[in-house]
């Protein structure tokens, strides 16, 4: 009668651990904090992009995501734009995420009119490789990074079939 029960107990614990497993898996987990934050509080219908919450005032009373991020959610987005200024990133390997995204956006947006400065993170494009896995990428924009001349080459290269701005 024990062993009944135990082989029901048993069962029914494997049942919640693989059902708690599939729904871990479809949940995006962030490696850096600030670009979870830039997705949290960007994010607007089917793009990410602070500067156009700026543009657009009426856009401004949209609240952040609260809660969990699903990644379903997240590759349904094509415009992805994030501002260093804004939000200091130091790893942007989860672009992974955006399978869908057309246009990315990378910069540090000038304070004033004028500003010529960059992002000094030195490492922040180490993982910018990881984009190759988007399949819709047809624009690639980085502004205001440091990169050197054989990096821009090498981005170039990474991304044949995508337009590729660096200034």
């Amino acid at each position: 009668m024990l062993r009944k029960y135990k082989k029901i107990i048993c069962a029914t614990v494997i049942i919640i651990i693989v059902f708690a497993l599939y729904t871990v898996n479809k949940i995006a987990f962030f490696h850096d904090p600030e670009f979870e934050r830039a997705v949290r509080n960007t994010t607007i219908g089917n793009t990410v992009s602070g500067a156009l919450q700026k543009e657009y005032p009426m856009l401004q009373g949209e609240s952040p995501i609260k809660g969990i991020i699903w990644k379903k959610d997240l590759e349904n987005i094509n415009f992805v734009s994030i501002d260093f200024r804004e939000y200091r990133v130091k790893d942007i390997s989860d672009i992974k995420y955006f399978k869908n995204a057309e246009i990315v956006m990378l910069g540090y947006l000038s304070a004033y009119t004028g500003d010529k400065s960059i992002y000094e993170e030195e490492h922040v494009l180490d993982n910018l490789y990881k984009a190759k896995s988007l399949k819709y990428l047809d624009n690639l924009q980085l502004y205001n990074l440091k990169v050197d001349d054989e990096g821009i080459e090498n981005i170039k290269n990474m991304f044949p079939n995508a337009r590729v701005i660096i200034e």
